[in-house]
């Protein structure tokens, strides 16, 4: 037996494509905030590359310093 659903009032309609909008903007948000979060990591991690360049050359100059390069 085929049972027909009953159409969808007006109101019902306009909530529910509300309902779907109030989705699409909260992923939207969501993907915003997860985007700059990445850009932090990736600043993060630049930083940490970069203040290790700098131990590993001051460590170089200690050496240097103490006559440990000869």
């Amino acid at each position: 037996m085929i049972e027909l659903q009953s159409p969808k009032s007006v109101q019902e309609a306009q909530d529910e494509r509300q309902a779907i909008q109030r989705e699409k903007d909260s992923l939207g948000a969501l993907g915003q905030e997860l985007a700059q979060e990445k850009i932090k990591g990736m600043q993060k991690d630049m930083m940490i590359d970069s203040l290790g360049q700098k131990v590993a050359q001051l460590t170089l100059e200690v050496i240097q310093l103490k006559g440990g390069g000869n």
